[in-house]
């Protein structure tokens, strides 16, 4: 479901509280990939999910995103955390590789991926 151009819906703003995620599947560069949304201080972010470590998706072990802290993403396998603002990893081994990111938008009390790169939902 479109709502401008180039939009794709993804939820109502009222449907992502503070530090909750949603993960939807969506066709990237024709691909098909899990993205990661999630809301951290009022503000929602998107990015693919996979670890920059291994090609597992951040929620593979578990439904969380977010470390004990609340303050970092973290990979439900290995550990690896990232900043939740930049995707930029904060560990050790993979100090400085980023997660890719995705353009997302909200207004109007919606949420729209306005991300050129995805061109369905899936």
């Amino acid at each position: 479901m479109g709502t401008g151009k180039n939009q794709l819906f993804v939820c109502n703003s009222n449907e992502l509280g503070e530090a909750q995620h949603k993960t939807l599947g969506v066709k990237y560069k024709g691909e098909l990939h899990s993205v990661i949304i999630f809301r951290f201080k009022h503000r929602v972010y998107a990015y693919i999910n996979q670890c920059v470590h291994m090609p597992k998706q951040l929620t593979c072990e578990k439904d969380v995103i977010f470390d004990d802290t609340g303050k970092l993403l973290r990979c439900s396998m290995h550990g690896i955390v990232y900043d939740p603002e930049t995707g930029i990893s904060q560990s050790t081994m993979c100090n400085g590789e980023q997660l890719r990111s995705i353009r997302i938008i909200e207004q109007g009390g919606v949420i729209n991926f306005c991300d050129k790169r995805i061109s369905t939902l899936t």
